[in-house]
C-alpha cells in the first residue's frame, strides 16, 4: 500500500464509529505495579491492539498496532494526520 492510499484510508480517532476501551488492572500493585482497578491499558475494541498506560510519556492511540484487518487500523489523531499523511508531507510543522 502506498502512502497516498494510506492517507485516503485515515479516519479520526474521534469519529463516532471508532471505539477504544480503558482496561483496568485486575491484580494488586505487588503483581503488576498498578493498583487494583487502576487504568492499565488503552485497547482497540475490535482487535488485540493495546498500549500500556504509564506516567512517563509512552506510545498513545496513534501507535496502537492493530490487527491487519481491523477496521480501525488507520484511525489517527488530527495531530498525526497533519504531520504524517502524504497530503501534508513536507508541510511546515506547527
Amino acid at each position: 500500500m502506498t502512502a497516498s492510499n494510506r492517507s485516503s484510508n485515515v479516519q479520526s480517532v474521534w469519529d463516532p464509529g471508532t471505539e477504544f476501551e480503558i482496561t483496568r488492572s485486575q491484580s494488586p500493585i505487588s503483581e503488576d505495579g498498578f493498583k487494583l482497578g487502576e487504568p492499565k491499558y488503552l485497547e482497540c475494541a475490535h482487535c488485540s491492539a493495546r498500549v500500556l498506560l504509564t506516567e512517563e510519556p509512552s506510545p498513545g492511540i496513534d501507535e496502537l498496532q492493530h490487527d491487519p484487518f481491523c477496521g480501525q487500523r488507520f484511525a489517527r489523531t488530527t495531530w498525526w494526520q497533519e504531520h504524517f499523511t502524504a497530503d501534508n508531507a513536507g508541510s511546515p510543522s506547527a
